[in-house]
């Protein structure tokens, strides 16, 4: 990059950071994700905007950070289309799904002479897609044991609910569009398609979301239902994670409704009968004949307890010292080998996010400050407020996550080697970040775990 080109971005950084700093929150050079027409940087909300704001004062209460996603998005770069009809039609379904704990929350938005903010909730830990290529990668088996995609998936069914709930249609549900927190919830992202749906036997004839994930009724340029073709993606999104492969990879529309017209659906990997019931139940052609949400939750697959994960999942906290006492009791031993690393709590290493403000450091704990309690009554609070939103989800929210595999140009175990996109189609602002990896990346992602238990 030149120098003139650099100081041009400087300089346009710094003046969206004043134009935040207006607004109550410290932009930072940090830039975690970029869309087609939007880039997302990290920043801070300052103690007085959380108190003036009811959203981020009830969503950070419950969390041991100040941190935002502030997405941005440049007028004169954008077309017209966008700003006027895909960033309204995502404002509004954010303001209509607010206050679900596996929905993306909208705290804010603002704007400049040439700048749209969004102030969105931070989700560290990545996106779905990441997470089953870096389990695939550590397992040596492609796809997520059947225990962990359970739990996810139960979120997920509970976040397209409760969108479905409020009339609104997503439109792109995929694995990079479900994100990870760091509290172990799933967070459906990207409403940029997304439509209101007040009458239930209306039809729709835009064709958006990703080809992979689509209803064939979608592909066949036909008036469709939206929430019965979701259930479809639904369905792409369980094979993907119990397999770490797409039922039909095609990216190509005409070639991908001959493979499903023809070819159906095959398992190159084992998985027990319930969810290969389940999958083949919400991958029906005709719409009608899928599974609802309501019969989907009551599914045998769904509704099987697993308190073993749930104890597995929960190791770092209530357990969390035991495990690792035992842990290193057996590296003393030198037995650090006998255990298959694929039993082990998987745990995604959070991105290294620097304070780029000290001046702000003595208030990252602002939550505490909104509600005048000391730090440890503040955590005591955030873990009953974390126990009561999974009671009453229903689901066990999955805590544990591990670094994503950098290996992924000839890993067969990777989910995907292209995601093809509608060209109109605004990339999500999490966007996964590519490496090149070597054969070692195995090792590299175990000495990762051990390191961590060893820390822990």
């Amino acid at each position: 990059m030149s120098c003139a080109k650099t100081k041009n971005v400087q300089k346009s950084l710094t003046e969206k950071a004043g134009v935040c700093r207006e607004n109550g929150y410290l932009l930072s050079s940090v830039k975690i994700g970029t869309g087609a027409f939007s880039k997302v940087y990290l920043g801070y909300a300052t103690p007085d905007k959380i108190c003036q704001n009811y959203k981020l004062a009830t969503d950070l209460r419950t969390k041991n950070h100040n941190m935002v996603a502030i997405k941005i998005i440049p007028v004169s770069e954008a077309p017209p289309a966008f700003s006027r009809k895909f960033l309204n039609r995502e404002i509004c379904a954010l303001n209509a799904t607010y206050k679900h704990p596996c929905v993306i929350q909208l705290y804010e938005t603002f704007r400049s002479s040439g700048h749209f903010y969004l102030v969105l909730e931070l989700a560290s830990h990545g996106d779905l897609l990441e997470y089953v290529n870096a389990v695939s990668s550590c397992r040596g088996n492609p796809g997520l044991d059947e225990d962990d995609a359970r739990i996810i998936f139960k979120q997920i069914i509970s976040a397209v609910a409760h969108c479905h709930n409020n009339h609104i249609v997503h439109r792109d549900l995929k694995c990079e569009n479900i994100l990870l927190d760091g509290q172990g919830f799933v967070k459906l992202t990207d409403f940029g398609f997304a439509n209101k749906n007040t009458d239930k036997s209306a039809l729709m004839s835009t064709f958006c979301g990703s080809v992979a994930y689509t209803a064939p009724e979608i592909l066949l340029a036909r008036k469709y239902n939206g929430e019965q073709a979701e259930l479809w993606s639904l369905g792409v999104i369980l094979f993907a994670m119990v397999t770490g492969k797409l039922p039909f990879h095609e990216s190509q529309p005409h070639k991908l409704l001959q493979r499903i017209r023809h070819d159906g659906i095959h398992f190159h990997h084992p998985v027990s009968p319930g969810c290969e019931d389940l999958i083949r139940k919400l991958l029906q052609w005709r719409p009608s004949a899928r599974l609802n949400l309501g019969q989907m939750a009551a599914h045998p697959w769904i509704s099987t307890a697993t308190p073993f994960v749930y104890n597995m999942l929960h190791g770092y906290t209530s357990q969390g010292k035991t495990y690792c006492q035992g842990k290193k009791a057996n590296e003393s031993r030198g037995d650090t080998g006998t255990t298959p690393v694929w039993t082990l709590p998987h745990r995604r290493k959070t991105c290294d996010i620097p304070n780029c403000f000290p001046e702000f450091g003595s208030h990252r704990h602002t939550a505490c400050s909104v509600t005048g309690k000391n730090v440890r009554q503040h955590e005591r609070d955030a873990e009953r407020n974390a126990e009561m939103n999974t009671q009453r989800l229903g689901v066990k929210p999955q805590s544990s996550l591990h670094l994503r595999s950098a290996h992924q140009s000839d890993n067969p175990n990777r989910l995907f080697m292209s995601r093809p996109r509608p060209p109109s189609d605004p990339q999500p602002f999490h966007k996964p970040t590519k490496h090149t990896g070597s054969s070692g990346n195995l090792r590299q992602s175990r000495k990762i775990i051990s390191r961590f238990h060893t820390q822990s």
